[in-house]
């Protein structure tokens, strides 16, 4: 049987030991993408993708409507990236790297995204967050229009406008890269 997100935290409220599991099998690979797609390496991105679980399972009783349970967890993961980020800032300028050239893109194995390059993670890398998140359902999860408005409570219209909006600035973006 395939339970809802709201389903399964109801079950993880009610005491169901394997029901938050199932959300964390449900989101992981999405958490983790977003984490790389940041400029995260892949343990760091590991590390990153349970600490969101970690805040959402201790916060899940104040989920207020939990038929956005992924909306809510992609929040989570969106701070938790920023607060690494402005971490790795703070350490950086403390050992006075503030100069130094820009860290590369993270090196992908490529079981994770299958066979996608680094050039196609440093392009997404500079898509807007909600652009990068229908891109990262659709084609990391597999998920329809329909299924990635239902994940993310958004009109199934906003989905598909981000997802040409994307898919266009990564088309350019790589036809202008393959002129050079």
């Amino acid at each position: 049987m395939s339970w809802t997100d709201a389903e399964l935290v109801q079950l993880t409220l009610d005491g169901d030991p394997e029901a938050f599991g199932k959300l964390v099998d449900r989101h992981r690979r999405t958490i983790f993408a977003t984490m790389v797609q940041r400029g995260f390496q892949q343990a760091e991105a590991d590390d990153m993708a349970q600490e969101v679980f970690i805040k959402a399972y201790r916060g899940l009783a104040g989920l207020q409507d939990r038929d956005h349970f992924a909306r809510w967890l992609y929040g989570i993961a969106g701070h938790v990236a920023a607060d690494a980020a402005r971490s790795r800032k703070r350490r950086a300028e403390h050992i006075g790297l503030e100069d130094s050239e820009e860290i590369a893109a993270p090196r992908i194995e490529p079981d994770i995204f299958q066979a996608e390059s680094a050039d196609v993670i440093r392009a997404m890398g500079e898509l807007p967050e909600d652009q990068r998140m229908v891109l990262t359902l659709r084609y990391l999860e597999g998920l329809s229009p329909k299924e990635i408005a239902e994940r993310l409570g958004e009109p199934r219209g906003t989905v598909r406008s981000r997802l040409h909006h994307a898919l266009s600035y990564l088309q350019h973006a790589f036809r202008n890269k393959a002129k050079v």
